[in-house]
């Protein structure tokens, strides 16, 4: 499977098999720009940085080094992905930026006093959340830094410095189908030679971020009818990328995440019969750990009535 770029993240996967299902970018981008998005997300992610810093960003002294790399790498995959946009250049020990998007210049000095930490810098340049693994497989990856500002139900409180399979732990099944080949997929990723995958969900608030401190979500829930779905539904992306760094061992993790309404996707036909079909193809405990398990009859009703041709 080779992503075509531009990303449309709202195609439906034609199966439900519990796998990793990484591929290689052949060069696409890692970060996804969305100029139609880009300025009001930054200003989301800025405002709740500035709410709850310790919420959102979260990184261990030990990372520092490599959170430097990574900012560096990022700003140069930033510009070579999009040079109309974004301008990196080093000159000895600075690093000169410029974000036409933000009307924003800064010059750098790496390892310097930055005022923030280097991924919280960088992670107010681009629309995903970034999150930062060390690569140790004794340890298990553990999570060492990470900026996460639209999660879908988990926060770094709960996950920082477990080891992957801990931190995928309420996957069900994870561990005897997924644990050891997501730890290979991260201890054998070479530097230059960044994956992508993608991973969907079903919602009922169209927020990006979705931390937990927003409390259940049954009573939204429980209000979803066949009538109503298309409304009350949100079909949630998530296009994930792995890069592993060159001189510090740490994969950085990205999360670039998109939200519709159900009423807008489903008025393809198509569209409507093939989320259908890949409901009826999921496990019930992927159902119900994805929340859609309490709403999936009126849910599919809803989409068989969407996916018949009009008249």
């Amino acid at each position: 499977m080779v992503e075509a770029w531009p990303f449309d993240p709202f195609v439906i996967p034609t199966s439900q098999v519990l796998r990793v299902g990484a591929y290689p970018l052949h060069g696409a981008p890692v970060f996804h720009v969305d100029p139609n998005h880009y300025h009001a997300e930054l200003a989301l992610k800025q405002a709740l940085l500035q709410a709850d810093h310790r919420y959102y960003m979260q990184a261990y002294p030990e990372s520092l080094p490599a959170q430097w790399e990574l900012l560096e790498w990022g700003v140069a995959e930033l510009a070579r992905s999009y040079p109309q946009w974004f301008v990196a250049r080093r000159e000895g020990a600075e690093l000169h930026w410029e974000n036409r998007l933000l009307n924003q210049t800064a010059t750098i000095r790496i390892g310097g006093d930055l005022g923030l930490w280097p991924i919280d810098w960088l992670g107010r340049q681009v629309q995903e959340d970034l999150l930062l693994m060390k690569v140790d497989e004794a340890a298990g990856h553990p999570l060492i830094a990470g900026q996460l500002c639209f999660p879908n139900r988990w926060c770094l409180d709960d996950k920082m410095g477990l080891p992957l399979a801990a931190i995928h732990g309420p996957v069900p099944r994870f561990s005897e189908r997924l644990a050891f080949s997501t730890d290979q997929l991260v201890a054998r990723l070479q530097p230059h030679r960044p994956v992508w995958r993608r991973n969907w969900s079903l919602v009922v608030l169209p927020d990006l971020d979705l931390s937990p401190r927003l409390g259940p979500l049954d009573r939204e829930k429980a209000a979803i009818t066949a009538d109503n779905a298309g409304e009350r539904i949100f079909y949630r992306v998530e296009r994930q990328t792995l890069v592993r760094l060159t001189h510090h061992p740490a994969v950085l993790f990205t999360v670039r995440t998109y939200v519709a309404p159900l009423v807008r996707l489903a008025a393809d036909p198509q569209w409507a019969a093939a989320l259908a079909d890949l409901l009826q193809q999921v496990e019930p405990s992927i159902l119900a750990y994805k929340g859609v398990q309490p709403y999936l009859q009126p849910l599919l009703a809803y989409l068989q009535r969407q996916s018949q041709p009009v008249a």
